[in-house]
């Protein structure tokens, strides 16, 4: 099955040293990242489904639409909870962290939808389960779900860094 992703790169919005680059391809539920220089630092699983409709991103709960992000404002309730948070819905749907993503093709904004960003958690699976380190992956309103732990060791560093873009590839 042939991929859909970004139109555009990295490179076009300053790409620099520094900088990182997200892949997520949902055929395979993964994320690898890369270094400015193209050196692959990690790859760890990552959901790009939603609730709704698998193979459609234009609809509200459905797949994140493909295309190119830039990781916007950091929400690291981890940093302010640690491992013993209190239950709290908002914590159980987002988990340890919630990162902003901001569309640089119109990929969403274009279709009218809001909101996408890149998180843990998972309301489905109960308290204290959203807020295990290593919670089962499910299906998100379109966001990206990764791992909680995987969000503050591998993500958060990059963030720290420099700009993360983000490129997400959705079966065609």
């Amino acid at each position: 099955m042939a991929l859909v992703g970004p139109k555009k790169r990295p490179q076009d919005f300053g790409f620099k040293e520094g900088d990182s680059h997200l892949i997520v391809n949902d055929d395979i539920e993964t994320m690898k990242a890369f270094s400015f220089k193209g050196k692959l630092l990690w790859e760890i699983p990552c959901l790009a489904r939603g609730q709704y409709s698998d193979y459609e991103s234009r609809l509200q709960r459905s797949d994140t639409p493909p295309g190119l992000y830039k990781l916007g404002q950091l929400y690291n309730d981890y940093a302010l909870h640690g491992s013993k948070a209190p239950y709290d819905r908002t914590l159980m749907a987002y988990g340890w962290a919630f990162y902003d993503m901001i569309d640089l093709e119109g990929q969403e904004t274009g279709i009218g939808r809001a909101g996408i960003g890149l998180h843990g958690g998972g309301s489905a699976l109960g308290w204290p389960g959203a807020w295990a380190p290593n919670q089962p992956l499910v299906a998100t309103h379109g966001c990206l779900r990764c791992k909680n732990k995987d969000l503050v060791e591998r993500v958060l560093p990059l963030y720290r860094q420099g700009t993360v873009f983000c490129s997400v590839f959705q079966e065609g």
